[in-house]
C-alpha cells in the first residue's frame, strides 16, 4: 500500500543512501547487516524527570525493568508527540535527503517536540534501538501503554498534537481514542490502516503480507528487530472507540508504486511468484485508506498533493511542519 519506490521486504535500504519505503505496510525499516554498536552506547543514564521544559535526550524506566529513550526540544503552547513508521527510531524525524531542515528541527522552533525509539527500532547507521528489546511480534496497545508510561515518567505534559507517520499512525490513532483527554490534535503522514486489508481482496492481501516477511538473517542479526502482525493491528483498530472530534489532517504520498512493481520483481527485490499486477491494487487501496483517514472526524484537512514518496517527512519535510503548526494554532 506504499507509493515510494521500495523494497516490500523489512530490512532497510538506504536511499543513495536515503531509506527506501516498504511498500505493503507503509513502514519504515533499516537494514541490520554489517557491525552492530552498542544499542545504547549514546544514551545517558536516566535521571529525574526534568521540571521544566529543557531539552531532553534520555532512558527513562517504564517498569518491568525496561527503558525507553525520548528526546524533546523547542517551547511553545503546545507538545508535539512525534510516532516513526515500524522500525524507525527518533533519529528518523532528524533526517531528511535534500531539504535544509527536519521536521524535528521546524516544529521545535515553535513548539515543544519529542520523539522516542521504540522497542526493536533502528536508528542511522544501522544501530539498534536505545531502548530495551520486547518479544516480538508486537502490538499496537502495547505501543500505545508504552507510550503513555514514558510521557508520565518523563513528565512530558499534554495535551498532546500526535504526528503519525506509517504505522506511527496507527499508535497515533489508538493512542488518541484510549486517552481522548490526552489528544487535541493529529497529523497523519502517509499513515498505516485497516482499510487497506478492506480494499483488497483476501487473496491480494495475504500475498501482500508474504511480500512483507522479515528476512531470517535479519532477525538472526537483531532479534528484538520490530515486527507486526497485521491482522492483530487491523482487529485493534476497528475495535477502538471512534476519536472524538479534534483538528486533523492527513498527508498522502501521490507517488504511485505500480510503474516500479515489475522492476522490483525482476531486481529480485520482490519475492519470487509475485503477482505483476499486486503492485497496482496496492496503490487502489491506499489511496481506499487516505480518504477513509480524511473522514475520521468532521472537518478533517486532506492534503493529497504532496510531491513524494511515502516517506514525505524526509522528502518535503515543510510540508509536514507546515501541517504540524497549523494544527497545534487550531488546537489552541
Amino acid at each position: 500500500m506504499g507509493s515510494d519506490p521500495a523494497i516490500p521486504r523489512i530490512r532497510i535500504r538506504r536511499r543513495g543512501a536515503g531509506t527506501l519505503a516498504v511498500i505493503a505496510l507503509l513502514l519504515t525499516a533499516c537494514s541490520v547487516g554489517g557491525a552492530r554498536p552498542d544499542p545504547r552506547s549514546t544514551a545517558s543514564t536516566p535521571t529525574a524527570p526534568p521540571t521544566d521544559p529543557a531539552p531532553i535526550a534520555n532512558l527513562f524506566d517504564v517498569g518491568d525493568g525496561r527503558r525507553i529513550y525520548l528526546e524533546c526540544r523547542g517551547n511553545g503552547p503546545a507538545t508535539v508527540i512525534l510516532i516513526g513508521g515500524l522500525r524507525a527510531a527518533a533519529d528518523y524525524w532528524n533526517r531528511t535527503d535534500t531539504r535544509p531542515t527536519t521536521v524535528m528541527q521546524g516544529v521545535g522552533e515553535k513548539a515543544r517536540v519529542c520523539s522516542y525509539d521504540r522497542p526493536g527500532t533502528v536508528r542511522e547507521g544501522n544501530a539498534f534501538s536505545r531502548s530495551d528489546p520486547i518479544p516480538q511480534p508486537s502490538s499496537e496497545r502495547s505501543a500505545v501503554a508504552d507510550l503513555h508510561t514514558l510521557l508520565a515518567v518523563a513528565d512530558v505534559r499534554g495535551p498532546f498534537v500526535l504526528v503519525g507517520h506509517s504505522y506511527g499512525g496507527s499508535i497515533a490513532r489508538l493512542y488518541a481514542s484510549t486517552y481522548p483527554d490526552q489528544v487535541n490534535g493529529m497529523v497523519l503522514v502517509d499513515a498505516l490502516s485497516e482499510a487497506v486489508a478492506d480494499a483488497m481482496s483476501p487473496e491480494q492481501y495475504a500475498q501482500l503480507q508474504t511480500s512483507q516477511q522479515v528476512p531470517a538473517e535479519d532477525i538472526a542479526a537483531y532479534p528484538g528487530i520490530e515486527r507486526l502482525d497485521a491482522d492483530a493491528v487491523n482487529a485493534q483498530l476497528r475495535s477502538a472507540p471512534p476519536i472524538r472530534p479534534m483538528p486533523l489532517t492527513v498527508l498522502s504520498a501521490d507517488r504511485l508504486i505500480a510503474p516500479q512493481w515489475q522492476a522490483m520483481i525482476d531486481s529480485g527485490q520482490l519475492p519470487p511468484g509475485t503477482p505483476s499486477d499486486l503492485g497496482a491494487a496496492v496503490d487502489r487501496a491506499q489511496k481506499v485508506s487516505q480518504d477513509f483517514q480524511a473522514h475520521l472526524v468532521p472537518g478533517a484537512v486532506h492534503i493529497t498533493e504532496t510531491h513524494s514518496g511515502h516517506d514525505i517527512p524526509l522528502d518535503y519535510p515543510s510540508i509536514v511542519i507546515t501541517a504540524i503548526l497549523d494544527v497545534v494554532a487550531e488546537a489552541r
